[in-house]
């Protein structure tokens, strides 16, 4: 099982790219703002399920 900090910063590289549509670039400028800030830990069960789906769809 992969972190949820590597799970992150593997989707922050794909910020710029094509690979993420709108929301999901917004979703995880989000994560990555949270997780600079130290705050990964307080991420909800909706928001990590989110994120785990978004880095199985690239990173599978």
């Amino acid at each position: 099982m992969v972190s949820t900090t590597v799970m992150i910063q593997r989707l922050e590289g794909l910020l710029g790219t094509k690979d993420l549509n709108d929301w999901e670039t917004s979703f995880v400028r989000t994560l990555a703002a949270r997780m600079h800030a130290g705050e990964v830990t307080k991420l909800s069960g909706n928001q990590v399920e989110k994120l785990d789906d978004l880095h199985g769809r690239h990173f599978s």
